[in-house]
């Protein structure tokens, strides 16, 4: 007789076990492609909750490291391993009755001053990669993953801004997309993701709700940048693409190339909600945030999807389903 399909979660407090994983009620995380930390979110409630009493109760600041075994999920007798990831305990929440008690961790340095405190600093000849490297070291964080062309800028100041928002903003300046982990920091150009193949396709029988999405309201087929260069004290005016959708644009540019590289970012940014699609299913490992999925037999919602967003919800009874956002991938400027 086959074995039901069966997920145990493991919650590591600290790189230990400490008896978190015996007591979870439910799980929810939430994986995100960039620009947003992923969240966890563990609840303990009812007879569970006992544990609150006792000596150990977990503390703000520390990791939990999360993790799904998934038995008899794709065949029977498979075992799959799925690393939620390491997060940063920021949020403790005790309610009754009956007793509960909700742990929310996120995917950021345990070093607060990453997002808070704020830095002044002038970058000179210097890539995104080379600014990136030196908050990899600053926060002793383990690895930058890079994918992507290294132009250089001549300038860039970063007047009273948390570490954290300044790089966000050059990331999307450039035309980048970050995800920051706990212990490490992803930079990539979405297009060397997207000419990927697909990790999971999808039936309509597959997809337990769906909802499908198409407009024109705010997409461009190109975009108009004026641009100044302060130094020479001179606008310049230069379009990339055409008509008849045009994105006009004023900002600050070390030179043309640098103008183009902003325009092209805000245009491809805005196109990413032309045709998007969001879905409930049965949880598949293989589907991350950042990964294409193909979508089958619905019509004109068919297509390569690139997926934005990835909800996981376990539950204590053993069920385990993802929600899954994206957009239908596009030919970018």
């Amino acid at each position: 007789m086959d074995k039901a399909r069966n997920v145990r979660c493991q919650v590591l407090y600290d790189s230990q076990e400490v008896g978190l994983s015996t007591i979870l009620e439910s799980l929810s995380y939430t994986d995100n492609s960039s620009g947003v930390s992923d969240e966890i979110n563990l609840v303990f409630s009812g007879r569970n909750a006992d544990w609150l009493r006792r000596s150990f109760t977990p503390e703000k600041g520390h990791d939990l490291d999360v993790t799904l075994w998934l038995s008899n999920w794709k065949k029977q007798g498979d075992r799959l391993r799925y690393h939620c990831g390491n997060f940063t305990l920021d949020d403790l929440t005790y309610s009754g009755m009956p007793g509960r008690c909700v742990i929310r961790g996120v995917s950021v340095p345990a070093e607060e001053s990453f997002q808070t405190s704020p830095v002044s600093k002038t970058w000179e000849k210097v890539t995104l990669k080379q600014i990136a490297q030196e908050m990899i070291t600053k926060y002793g964080m383990r690895e930058l993953y890079y994918h992507g062309e290294e132009p250089v800028m001549e300038k860039v100041e970063q007047s009273r801004q948390a570490d954290s928002e300044f790089l966000r903003e050059i990331c999307e300046r450039q035309g980048m997309f970050l995800k920051v982990y706990k212990k490490d920091i992803i930079i990539f150009d979405k297009i060397t993701y997207e000419t990927k193949g697909t990790v999971a396709d999808y039936w309509e029988k597959d997809l337990e709700e769906w909802s499908w999405n198409t407009t024109l309201n705010g997409t461009y087929t190109g975009a108009t940048i004026a641009y100044t260069i302060p130094e020479k004290k001179k606008t310049i005016e230069t379009t990339i693409g055409q008509g008849p959708r045009l994105l006009y644009i004023n900002e600050r540019a070390d030179s043309e190339g640098d103008a183009l590289r902003i325009a092209r970012s805000k245009v491809n940014s805005a196109n990413e909600k032309a045709v998007t699609i969001s879905f409930t299913a049965m949880a598949n490992p293989d589907v991350v945030a950042t990964c294409n999925i193909g979508i089958y037999g619905l019509g004109r919602c068919n297509g390569k999807y690139f997926v934005d967003k990835v909800q996981h919800r376990v539950t204590g009874a053993g069920g385990y389903t993802m929600s899954i956002s994206g957009y239908r991938i596009f030919d970018r400027l």
